[in-house]
This record gives C-alpha cells, sequence and structure tokens, in this order.
C-alpha cells in the first residue's frame, strides 16, 4: 500500500464541516467526500464496507480549539488578548483572522495551524494503520 502524504491528508481534513464527512479507501488510496444534506441514508451505507477508513469529524478536529492554543501561546499579553477577545461570540473565525492578519500573526497562525493538523493526521493515520510520509 501507498504511504499517505500526511500534507495531502491535512489539506483533505481542512474540507471536513459539520455536514461533511471524509473517508478514505485503503485500497484505490483515494479520499471520498461525503455531504449528509444532499445524499440519502443509503449512499453512506457503501462506507460501511472495510475498505473505507472514516476521518475525524468536525468536532474531532475542532479548530476553534486551535484557535485558542494558538492565542494562549502567544507570549505578548496584549495580542493574546485581542486574539481571546476575538474568539468569542458569533463571527469568533471572521474575527480571529481580522486580528492575525492585522497584527502580523497571520503566518505564524497558519504554522500552528498546519503543526496541529499533522498532528491529527498523525493520530488518525496510526489508530487506522495506515502508512504516512511526512
Amino acid at each position: 500500500m501507498k504511504k499517505l502524504s500526511l500534507n495531502d491528508v491535512t489539506e483533505e481534513f481542512k474540507m471536513i464541516t459539520p455536514e461533511i464527512h471524509l473517508f478514505y479507501n485503503k485500497e484505490t488510496g483515494e479520499f471520498e467526500h461525503y455531504n449528509e444534506l444532499f445524499l440519502d441514508d443509503t449512499d453512506i451505507e457503501k462506507y460501511k464496507k472495510n475498505v473505507w477508513v472514516a476521518s475525524p469529524t468536525a468536532q474531532d478536529i475542532n479548530e476553534y480549539e486551535i484557535m485558542m492554543d494558538f492565542a494562549k501561546q502567544i507570549s505578548d499579553a496584549h495580542l493574546q488578548h485581542r486574539l481571546v477577545v476575538a474568539l468569542s461570540g458569533k463571527g469568533a473565525f471572521r474575527r480571529f483572522k481580522e486580528v492575525c492578519l492585522n497584527t502580523g500573526l497571520i503566518e505564524a497562525w497558519y504554522k500552528f495551524k498546519h503543526k496541529e493538523y499533522i498532528a491529527i493526521a498523525k493520530e488518525w493515520c496510526n489508530n487506522a494503520g495506515l502508512a504516512y510520509e511526512v
């Protein structure tokens, strides 16, 4: 079986939402997305076969928690506070990104997020018995 690229896995994981689920076919090495808003229960039956491995869900990945972890590791107390405040209430994702853009933290955020997604991808591969490469 071909080794999965963790970078490719993380790109697939980024498309997961509460409505969009991701499955990996161990035989073909391909990912498929299942959108529960457009498919019915009979469509999901195919993913119950042993050849398919379910990815983490949006809830498992929890990007909000990743953003909060990023904010907590910022050493500048003022910037940290701005990020934490941005994460409060409706529109948190947009406000968080705006603060990162306006304070020069956007590259650091993207690196941090990528590192977290890589860790999630490694854990998923290990739990599913899938070989991977960095």
